[in-house]
């Protein structure tokens, strides 16, 4: 016989398998994400959060603060940009260490004077110094060249006595002495979230029904 497994019945049986069906679908939050739901064959599976700067949605969903910042349009997509700081709120498992990654717009792609509105305040053209602070302490100081000409990618590890225990964690992006480089994306990243969740259900799923003799 050909037997049939609608979603509803899968999870039903991944959960009498035992494995937590909430956790499966998303990995930590019980719903998919938009950019997961739109992720491609180069996903990667160690991406727990990801806050697009500069989008209000997604600043909404992630708690986003900030002080003397903007935010502007490059090749067609939002970026922000502080002379004070700029603070999300993101998604991390409770039991492995962090990476905060950060992807930054090509200096050459903001217009001078967006991380201000005031015309004297007016963003200089050289290097863009800035801290990252992970749940109040400073675990990076980091410079963008003036003379990028492709977007900048930094990836800075988080001691893990910052995060052990907590699901969220506060992060900030904050100017040193001008403004901080106009940032595109930030993003959280755990080694151990490689696995596919869906597949591991899936998989779970298989081995239940050959137990009840289903082909």
């Amino acid at each position: 016989m050909v037997y049939t497994r609608p979603f509803r019945v899968l999870l039903i049986l991944a959960s009498a398998a035992g494995y937590p069906v909430a956790r499966a679908i998303d990995g930590h939050t019980g719903s998919e994400p938009a950019w997961r739901a739109s992720r491609g064959p180069s996903f990667d599976r160690r991406v727990v959060d990801v806050a697009e700067a500069g989008d209000a949605r997604s600043e909404s969903t992630h708690g986003y603060a900030g002080h003397e910042a903007s935010s502007g349009v490059a090749g067609g997509a939002p970026y922000r940009q502080a002379r004070g700081w700029m603070r999300y709120a993101l998604a991390t498992f409770d039991d492995t260490e962090v990476t905060v990654a950060c992807t930054f717009v090509a200096p050459d792609g903001v217009a001078e004077g967006a991380a201000d509105e005031s015309a004297a305040g007016r963003a200089v053209n050289g290097p863009r110094a800035y801290d990252v602070v992970v749940e109040d302490s400073v675990v990076a100081t980091r410079t963008v060249s003036a003379s990028a000409a492709a977007p900048v990618v930094v990836e800075i590890p988080v001691p893990f006595v910052l995060t052990k225990g907590k699901t969220n964690i506060a992060v900030v992006i904050r100017a040193r002495g001008g403004p901080t480089p106009a940032l595109r994306q930030i993003r959280t990243i755990q080694d151990h979230n490689e696995v596919d969740h869906l597949a591991v259900v899936d998989s779970a799923v298989t081995q239940r029904l050959h137990s009840f003799g289903a082909p």
